[in-house]
């Protein structure tokens, strides 16, 4: 585990830390750089962390997808009940970068089902017609 539960405080800190880097390197006003943020770090209280329900595991290190604990959690965390939460063909519906090291609670069963499916988690509650 790498990350796991964040307090309402620290998630701010870090969006408002990244919204600021955005800001400066980019020299965008701070709408711009906090929507830009919102694509990496989630405003505090929508954060899957603030929940308790998403855990950061290994590293977050871009290359995490080509090591083997991240194929053995494709292969088998859907059997403790978690989802890759974030991916890059996912991308243009969850509106968060691609995060391999990213994933979500859901429980056994519905993370075997969304496993199956090849849906991410917006798309599969949309299909079971719950509101997200």
């Amino acid at each position: 585990p790498y990350s796991g539960y964040r307090s309402y405080a620290r998630q701010e800190r870090n969006y408002k830390n990244l919204t600021n880097t955005y800001m400066s390197q980019y020299n965008l006003s701070r709408e711009d750089a906090a929507k830009k943020a919102a694509t990496v770090i989630l405003p505090p209280g929508t954060s899957e962390h603030n929940l308790g329900l998403a855990m950061d595991i290994c590293n977050t290190n871009s290359t995490f997808s080509s090591q083997k604990e991240y194929k053995w959690l494709m292969e088998h965390a859907h059997k403790y009940g978690f989802i890759l939460r974030y991916t890059a063909d996912k991308q243009d519906i969850t509106g968060i970068i691609p995060e391999p090291w990213h994933w979500r609670y859901v429980g056994v069963e519905h993370a075997t089902k969304i496993k199956d499916s090849g849906l991410c988690l917006e798309e599969y509650l949309n299909q079971a017609g719950i509101a997200y």
